[in-house]
């Protein structure tokens, strides 16, 4: 299965890669290599234009979707979906983040100018950087995605930020999402990190788990830029 995974990865990845060493693929940014995961819960058409931010009770406030008038239903197919600093409504529906199941270590956070919104037939994913973040911390992308999101089923799971980004869930053979959980790579000796590992998580229960499966290990040519990698063996 990780064989046939990573081979998987690698096949669609010279859609999408910029340069080749060695013979293996060089990635520019991490879009550019999330789209070539197989059984995506989100592709890049599934992302939807939000209004332009304004400013309520102190938060960023953007939205996507018609504003429902009169008994507020809606034509088929049309949704609405709000987002007020780190807080979700979806369909007048709200998903704060004090009630999501949050990966742990990951601390609230409103999305930033950076904000996008996705919108698959059944899920919703917000994705961005912390409007404070700086440095190091602009690594982070906070992403936050609501299952079956137009049920009475829906619930909230805040992911993990390293490099996040809902183009990198995935579903596994019996539908249920998949994600990675990034932390830093660096050798011996070595002042500064030479690449990321990517862990290989679950959804399961309503619960985070870990696949159980090697980790999916990028690498940076120059150190210096975090944003240029290649993916390594297994």
């Amino acid at each position: 299965m990780r064989a046939r995974h990573v081979a998987l990865l690698l096949a669609g990845g010279a859609i999408s890669a910029l340069a080749v060493a060695d013979g293996v693929p060089i990635y520019d940014g991490y879009d550019a290599f999330w789209k070539t995961l197989p059984t995506p819960a989100f592709r890049a058409s599934d992302e939807r234009p939000l209004s332009d931010p304004q400013s309520f009770e102190g938060h960023g406030f953007r939205a996507w979707g018609p504003v429902p008038r009169g008994s507020g239903r809606r034509g088929p197919g049309q949704h609405r979906v709000e987002i007020l600093g780190p807080d979700i409504t979806i369909d007048r529906r709200a998903f704060p983040f004090a009630r999501a199941t949050v990966f742990p270590g990951e601390p609230p956070s409103g999305p930033g100018a950076d904000e996008r919104l996705f919108v698959s037939v059944r899920d919703v994913c917000v994705q961005g950087t912390a409007p404070s973040a700086s440095g190091m911390a602009q690594r982070h992308v906070h992403v936050a995605v609501v299952t079956d999101a137009f049920t009475r089923r829906a619930r909230r799971y805040d992911l993990p930020s390293l490099f996040g980004s809902c183009l990198a869930i995935s579903r596994d053979d019996r539908g249920g999402l998949r994600f990675f959980a990034g932390s830093y790579h660096t050798t011996a000796d070595a002042q500064v990190s030479d690449g990321v590992d990517f862990e290989p998580w679950r959804l399961h229960g309503g619960r985070f788990v870990k696949a159980g499966e090697a980790p999916l290990r990028i690498r940076f040519p120059d150190p210096d830029n975090v944003y240029r990698f290649s993916i390594a063996a297994p």
